[in-house]
């Protein structure tokens, strides 16, 4: 559990950590002068690298990315005060400074994702973390305009604009004040609402975890991750048990698929979730199965490492009365006719040929002596009945 926590710390990152020093530059600038605002954010700047360093160690690149730019606005507004002449006025030129690097972030988009994508640890799925970051630096962007805005038009067309000045800067710090309490409330709230989804474990290629992630999250990332997924041959007498998909599935609607599969979710053994797949979809309880191999596979959405079992001579069931709508046996005959027509998925297509090379089918050694048989030879019985009648 400490694990996932930290995954979805990582994966949803408080965007307002990476704009902290910025904005209490502006505020303690505001009220005491560029001197100070150095003197009290650039500790906060250096205490929150090395907290990130500690705490979020693989997405630090990111995070320094920030510090730099801190850095930079906060030496270009000094360097400004600096001249012999203003190019701005002192009470705004923080302001203007960091407007024009938002511009730059906003305008850069796709080619900062691209850039910070390659530094960052595949690891890590960052689409949260640069949405949320977006959408803070929209928002802080409209503040500022607005802010710089009102100062101008009241400076040039108030004469006496002092009172005028400080109520509108007194806004612009409440509204900056509760914008950055807003974002640590709501980036806990969701966090807390992310540790109750699913998350499945990222892999690498041998199969070894090295991530985690937010399963809708994986599913709309434009990056593919690699996922763990059980799959479960059921075999009697030579037949294999197959089940059809919704015409709704995301992946392979209406094609015939494999019986049994899951994704592994974080923390779930591979024996955990056969067994919870085979519960879940069809009632079974005391369900044995045998490991047969290992492959991966590229869909639409993800990359699946599947781990591949099958079932035989299976006995003590505890069976309810529900079972996935058009599923039925097949003997091998019909799978060989029917492996071009496009009805099966791509998974099955690689275990039905992993399972002719196991040599399984041919000795005709898994007999599955089992309530699951039985019942499913009923209800095939039931169903083409009633369609002859």
């Amino acid at each position: 559990m400490q694990e996932l926590r930290k995954r979805i710390k990582e994966s949803f990152f408080n965007p307002i950590l990476h704009l902290l020093p910025l904005l209490i530059f502006l505020v303690v600038d505001d009220f005491f002068g560029m001197k100070t605002a150095w003197e009290v954010s650039f500790p906060v700047a250096l205490g929150l690298l090395i907290y990130v360093y500690f705490a979020y160690n693989r997405i630090f690149a990111w995070h320094l990315i920030f510090t730099l730019i801190f850095i930079t606005v906060s030496l270009f507004a000094f360097l400004e005060t600096l001249l012999p002449f203003r190019l701005v006025n002192d009470a705004v030129v923080y302001e203007l400074a960091l407007l024009s690097f938002l511009i730059a972030f906003i305008l850069f988009r796709k080619q900062i994702q691209k850039t910070i994508s390659g530094i960052i640890s595949n690891l890590i799925p960052m689409s949260n973390n640069f949405n949320e970051l977006y959408r803070v630096i929209w928002v802080l962007f409209s503040v500022l305009s607005l802010y710089v805005l009102a100062f101008f038009t009241v400076h040039t067309t108030v004469k006496d604009d002092t009172l005028y000045l400080q109520f509108i800067q007194n806004l612009y710090i409440g509204v900056l004040i509760f914008l950055s309490t807003y974002e640590v409330l709501r980036v806990m709230i969701i966090r807390a609402k992310l540790i109750k989804e699913e998350w499945w474990p990222i892999v690498s290629s041998q199969g070894k975890i090295i991530g985690s992630i937010q399963h809708l999250t994986s599913l709309n990332d434009e990056k593919k991750y690699m996922h763990p997924v059980v799959r479960v041959i059921l075999i009697d007498k030579g037949m294999v048990l197959l089940t059809k998909r919704a015409s709704d599935d995301p992946e392979s609607p209406n094609l015939w698929d494999t019986s049994i599969s899951n994704h592994v979710r974080v923390g779930e053994t591979i024996e955990r979730c056969v067994g919870r797949s085979a519960e879940e979809n069809y009632a079974l309880n005391n369900f044995r199965f045998m490991y047969l191999s290992n492959y991966s596979v590229e869909s639409k959405t993800e990359i699946q490492y599947a781990f591949l079992f099958v079932s035989c001579l299976q006995v003590d069931y505890t069976l309810n009365h529900y079972f996935p709508e058009q599923t039925k046996w097949w003997t091998q005959r019909q799978i060989q006719d029917n492996l071009s027509e496009g009805i099966f998925t791509e998974n099955f297509k690689i275990e039905f040929d992993l399972l002719q090379r196991s040599g399984l089918l041919e000795t005709g050694k898994c007999e599955c002596a089992c309530k699951l048989r039985d019942a499913i030879y009923h209800q095939s019985s039931a169903v083409n009945t009633a369609e002859l009648n």
